[in-house]
């Protein structure tokens, strides 16, 4: 009777292992595939779980560090270890299916069964089966290991050399925008560089970045959790300064060069939507299952805010709507109610923050062509698109702190990119006082032009004064 339960017993587990074994070989499969071979917004519960619980226990490290730096030298190892968490997760994964395998079928104890499935998946060779259905196991494993090998050895360098991509505008930019990026700071440095005309090229430059950003970043949602190699550049935050120069562009000139600009607001709304909506949203189980979409709904177009676009014509409104619909077809109808929802109650950024950028580019000599109620109306109807989804990403992420770019998880201040027009009076100042007459056109600086924050000794700026809190 022991002999028979025994045998019962040996029965069913072998069975349930080789089940068991099937079940997780078909699962990391469909991972690994989902993740680093079909070119689409796919993932898998698994490459889920090991991308959160990496970036969880990332942020809990980053959330005991006092400054904004230490935090993002924590957060640097994120996106990295990301990639090596996934691929030994799938080594391991096929390591146990294959073990629990060789169990199930192969007449061997569990610590044999392991054994071969080891040495065959890592191509060791120091243990072998002379029985057929281990032997063919073995083969099987053999080739497995390899393969992910191979894979994740070419999915390295697509990463890589989109990051690359990533980072040249953002690097620009820390030249014409500032380090941070600053929108307003960018239309300054190019009105004192004598590069004003070049701003619809740049904008050109971006809206093509910002195409090739969507499609990756989407592609690759790992991309996300990798930093700039400075402290003080993000892609989030850059993607944010140049709207912000495109609206106010907008906003404060007639005659400027309009098309570029609103082309970049655009595609730049529809990339921090569609980040937002495919990334940051939480989908259901269903949505998460292989061959799966992982969208649901299509949202409502609403046409009377982009009808006070300043300097949107029919057709121009036309185009934005068509393709916002297009663009949006595929969200789920959570991430739109939040979406519209974030937009419903206005712009964040106080008004005090825009009166003081408009002294400032004033100052600077941008041809600023409407008086400061209009510009400000104008200014918000077209923030308001794209701040509500720049803030919660940028607020996800950790990014730099910089100006106009919303608050963070751990209350951080403001670091703002050294002034032009700051500079440009400093000099103008020490001239002053080596000569004994000023020039009579020589600028003044403004009582109520910006000023960057005292530096503290870890190289974080002080808190901002109480009426110019950080939006």
């Amino acid at each position: 009777m022991d002999e028979v339960n025994t045998l019962i017993l040996d029965l069913f587990s072998r069975s349930a292992a080789t089940i068991a074994g099937l079940f997780l070989f078909i699962a990391t499969t469909v991972s690994l595939l989902r993740t680093i071979v079909v070119p689409r917004s796919l993932t898998s519960i698994i490459s889920d779980a090991i991308a959160g619980s990496v970036t969880r226990t990332h942020q809990l490290i980053a959330n005991t560090r006092k400054t904004y730096k230490g935090r993002d030298a924590v957060l640097a190892w994120n996106g990295p270890m990301i990639i090596v968490g996934q691929l030994l997760s799938w080594i391991l994964l096929y390591f146990i299916s294959y073990g629990l395998w060789i169990f199930g079928i192969g007449g061997v104890n569990i610590g044999d069964a392991f054994r071969q499935a080891g040495s065959s998946l890592f191509t060791l060779g120091f243990a072998d089966s002379t029985d057929a259905g281990p032997t063919i196991l073995a083969f099987m494993a053999a080739a497995t290991g390899p393969i992910v090998i191979a894979l994740l050895i070419g999915f390295l360098p697509t990463i890589y050399g989109s990051y690359i991509d990533r980072e040249v505008n953002v690097s620009l930019l820390g030249v014409s925008g500032g380090e941070p990026s600053w929108g307003p700071e960018f239309l300054a440095r190019l009105t004192l560089n004598d590069q004003l005309t070049d701003a619809s090229t740049r904008f050109a430059s971006w809206t093509q970045w910002l195409g090739n950003l969507r499609l990756t970043h989407i592609t690759y949602p790992v991309l996300l959790r990798i930093r700039s190699a400075s402290p003080y550049r993000h892609w989030a935050v850059a993607t944010l300064a140049i709207m912000d120069a495109a609206s106010l562009q907008l906003a404060l000139t007639k005659t400027q060069p309009r098309a570029q600009a609103s082309e970049v607001i655009i595609h730049g709304t529809q990339t921090f939507e569609t980040l937002y909506a495919a990334l940051f949203i939480k989908q259901r189980l269903r949505n998460r299952i292989p061959f799966v979409g992982r969208y649901f709904g299509t949202p409502n177009i609403e046409k009377s805010k982009m009808e006070r676009m300043p300097g949107y014509l029919p057709g121009r409104v036309a185009f934005e709507m068509a393709a916002t619909s297009d663009s949006t077809r595929h969200y789920s109808q959570k991430a739109i109610n939040q979406i519209r929802t974030g937009e419903n109650q206005g712009i964040q950024l106080p008004r005090a923050e825009f009166d003081k950028a408009y002294s400032m580019l004033k100052d600077a000599g941008y041809p600023i062509e409407v008086d400061p109620d209009v510009a400000w109306e104008q200014f918000s109807i077209s923030r308001v698109r794209y701040e509500f989804t720049g803030y919660q990403i940028c607020e996800a992420l950790d990014a730099v702190p910089a100006p106009w770019t919303g608050d963070r998880h751990k209350p951080t201040p403001v670091l703002w990119p050294a002034s032009v027009v700051e500079i440009l009076h400093d000099h103008v100042d020490e001239q002053d006082a080596d000569s004994p007459t000023r020039p009579a056109d020589s600028p003044t600086r403004p009582a109520d032009s910006p000023t960057r924050p005292a530096e503290s000794p870890d190289g974080s700026s002080a808190p901002p004064e109480p009426d110019a809190q950080r939006h």
